[in-house]
């Protein structure tokens, strides 16, 4: 008896292992966003136009009605801005960063 409550234990132990893994590489795919200055050493801009940031950033202020307040590179490449609202709420927005 006292064998399968060592087997119980380990599988519960697995599982939770297991659960974990998942919800930690969901949120290392969410952190593979690079600020600019890390993108550049990064050599993501190499041989890319892209899309003055400023020019995305002014563009989604008015369009969202608020204040950016983080621009980040992400793979693609595309800009990720997180606005806040007038109204309090935060919005993510993601833009293509490679120009037209």
């Amino acid at each position: 008896m006292r064998g399968w409550n060592h087997f119980f234990w380990a599988f519960i132990a697995l599982g939770i292992l297991l659960l974990l893994d998942r919800s930690l590489s969901h949120v290392h795919a969410q952190t593979n966003c690079l600020t600019f200055g890390e993108a550049r050493q990064a050599g993501w801009f190499a041989g890319i136009k892209l899309r003055p940031a400023a020019k995305v950033k002014n563009a989604v202020e008015k369009s969202k009605g608020g204040t950016v307040e983080s621009v980040r590179v992400c793979p693609g490449p595309v800009y990720k801005l997180t606005v806040v609202r007038k109204n309090g709420s935060v919005v993510t927005v993601t833009v293509p960063a490679v120009a037209q």
